[in-house]
């Protein structure tokens, strides 16, 4: 059912047009690098929405999961043998919900998306986060950090490479 209650009739279960943007608010301590996130929204399009909950759901996990990969994860493999280096939770980090900060999703819903059918969520919304993120960075410290996830070391090396605070 769509946002208005109607069935809009048969539509495809699978096509082409999902999409989002997402925006990030974050302060950097240009001391010890480290980044933290006030702020993510994200808007998403995919299509005809049948569950509204689960949709959002799905958008806040994704969010969550961008964060992570944005901030923290990184699979270090040993370039000999490709095993990796910090296999369990005490190497490979991950966020914490103190780390997350304030989440909004907003689907967008109505007629014009409604008749488009469903378009599918899954992986589209996951994407953007880092890319987000590191923007932000970007603008909050007046360099790129060309690598992710953006760790403290990695802030302050793009500082000393030239950044201003």
């Amino acid at each position: 059912m769509s946002a208005t209650g109607k069935n809009p009739g048969p539509g495809k279960l699978s096509d082409s047009g999902v999409g989002g943007i997402q925006m990030a608010d974050v302060s950097v301590d240009v001391e010890t690098g480290i980044v933290k996130i006030n702020k993510v929204v994200a808007v998403q399009d995919c299509g005809l929405i049948i569950d509204m909950k689960l949709s959002e759901s799905q958008v806040y996990g994704s969010l969550i999961m961008g964060i992570a990969y944005a901030l923290c994860e990184e699979k270090v493999l040993d370039p000999v043998s490709g095993k990796m280096l910090n296999p369990d939770m005490e190497f490979y980090k991950l966020p914490g919900i103190g780390d997350i900060g304030e989440l909004v999703v907003h689907m967008m819903t109505g007629p014009e998306y409604d008749k488009r059918g469903v378009i599918g969520l899954g992986e589209p919304p996951v994407i953007s986060t880092g890319a987000a993120i590191a923007n932000a960075v970007a603008n909050a410290i007046g360099v790129r950090v060309p690598y992710m996830p953006v760790t403290p070391n990695r802030v302050l090396e793009a500082l000393e490479k030239g950044g201003a605070a």
